[in-house]
């Protein structure tokens, strides 16, 4: 009788720490689906960042690009003189300014940190055409 009892006792036993074992698993189960769902969730957020940054850089760069082209329209049309003594200069501020249109247009996102690198060295290139223009017309007066 005594070992129906203990056998019994330990049939019990077994069958609550497995019970208990299985919801450990299924609470595991659940965080882990609930992080996937956050991971999910903040790279969607990430992802929206990088867009509404990369539209408002592309603007800004985009802008400064055009009135890089208007300069260089106006220096075309200044007089044959000034034309003379500054276009090759103006040449190659040119050519900078389109490879920039280009090289725009042709970014694709790999990364935070890319990004980042391209975004400093792009804005260092617009800034060299922006401040070779300036100079050149600063001689114009």
């Amino acid at each position: 009788m005594k070992t129906k009892y203990f056998i019994a006792a330990v049939i019990l036993l077994f069958a609550v720490s497995v019970f208990n074992g299985c919801e450990t698993k299924n609470e595991n189960i659940e965080d882990a689906k609930q992080n996937v769902k956050d991971a999910k969730q903040e790279l969607k957020d990430a992802h929206a960042q990088y867009e509404r940054e990369w539209q408002q850089f592309k603007s800004d760069v985009e802008l400064k690009i055009r009135n890089n082209d208007k300069k260089i329209a106006e220096f075309k049309q200044a007089p044959r003189k000034f034309r003379t003594q500054y276009e090759k200069e103006v040449l190659v501020l040119e050519q900078k300014n389109i490879e920039l249109r280009k090289k725009l247009a042709e970014y694709r996102y790999e990364g935070k940190d890319s990004w980042e690198t391209f975004k400093d060295g792009f804005n260092r290139e617009v800034d060299v055409v922006i401040t070779g223009l300036n100079d050149i017309f600063s001689k114009k007066n």
